[in-house]
C-alpha cells in the first residue's frame, strides 16, 4: 500500500524531467524487481533510471557525463565516441577504465560494466580477473590541485603523474628504488610491500639443493673403502707361497 504514493511522486517527476522509454532497457539489464540506473544505449549525457521495472530517461546536468561505474553524473568522466562498425557484434574498451567496454550491435554503442574482482581486457576483449588483467584505473581528480602521484597497485617501481588535463602519465623509478605513496617520490629500497611470500620460497630452493650434495658425497666414500680391502687380501695369498718353498729344503738334508 506505500508503494502507490511513492509510484505517483515518481512518475509526477518523470512528467518533467523524465522520458518513458519505449523499449524496456531495464528487462535487458536484469531490473524488473529491483531499482537502478543504467547508461543510456546511445546518449552519454544521459541515463536511465529504472523504478518497478520500467526504464525512465534523465540527463545529466550540462558538462556532466553518465559513469557507468559510479552510476551516477561526473564531470570527470570522458564520454566515449561512438566507434562502432556499422555491422556486426564487437567488444571495445574505453580509455581510462578498467571496468567499462562497449558492446556494438550494429553499429550502436552499448556501455557495459564488468562484474567486481574483474576488469576489461582490451586484449582478450572480455572480463577477466583484476590480478590477471593487472589495468591502473585513472585516479586524477579535477578537484584537486597539482602535482598528483599514485603507484601502481601491482609493482611498487612504477607510478603516475595526472598532467594539466588530469590524464595520468607513467614513469619507472630508477633501478634500485621503488615509490613511496607517504614521500609521493621514489626512496631507495628493492623489495615492494606483500613481496615477503617470495623471499620465503627462495629460502626453501636451497634446502633442496644441500640435500643433494650429501647423498652423494657419502657414496662416493663408501666406493673407496671396498677397494682398499681387496688389495689386503692378495698381500696375504704371496706369504702362503713362501712357507712351502721352505719346507722342500729340509728333505734333501739327509
Amino acid at each position: 500500500m506505500k508503494m502507490v504514493p511513492k509510484l505517483a511522486i515518481f512518475l509526477t517527476i518523470s512528467a518533467f524531467f523524465g522520458t518513458v522509454l519505449a523499449a524496456n532497457v531495464c528487462e535487458e539489464a536484469g531490473l524488473v524487481t529491483s531499482d537502478g540506473l543504467i547508461p543510456h544505449p546511445t546518449n552519454c549525457s544521459m541515463y536511465i533510471s529504472c523504478y518497478v521495472g520500467q526504464p525512465y530517461e534523465f540527463a545529466c546536468p550540462e558538462g556532466y557525463y553518465f559513469n557507468p561505474s559510479s552510476s551516477k553524473c561526473d564531470p570527470r568522466y570522458v564520454c566515449p565516441v561512438n566507434t562502432c562498425p556499422e555491422t556486426g557484434v564487437v567488444y571495445q574498451p574505453v580509455n581510462g577504465s578498467c571496468v567499462d567496454y562497449v558492446l556494438c550491435v550494429g553499429g550502436t554503442a552499448y556501455p557495459q560494466v564488468c562484474e567486481d574482482g574483474l576488469s576489461f581486457d582490451p586484449t582478450a576483449l572480455k572480463c577477466i580477473p583484476d590480478a590477471e588483467a593487472q589495468c591502473v584505473p585513472n585516479q586524477c581528480d579535477s578537484s584537486q590541485p597539482h602535482p598528483q602521484l599514485y603507484v601502481s597497485p601491482f609493482n611498487c617501481t612504477i607510478y603516475f603523474v595526472c598532467d594539466e588535463n588530469f590524464e595520468p602519465v607513467e614513469f619507472e623509478c630508477a633501478a634500485g628504488t621503488i615509490f613511496d605513496e607517504t614521500a609521493k617520490d621514489c626512496i631507495l629500497g628493492d623489495t615492494c610491500p606483500g613481496d615477503e611470500t617470495t623471499t620465503t620460497t627462495e629460502a626453501t630452493t636451497t634446502t633442496t639443493e644441500e640435500t643433494s650434495t650429501t647423498t652423494a658425497a657419502d657414496v662416493t666414500t663408501t666406493t673407496e673403502s671396498t677397494t682398499t680391502t681387496t688389495e689386503e687380501t692378495s698381500t696375504t695369498t704371496e706369504e702362503t707361497s713362501t712357507v712351502t718353498e721352505e719346507t722342500s729344503t729340509t728333505t734333501e738334508a739327509p
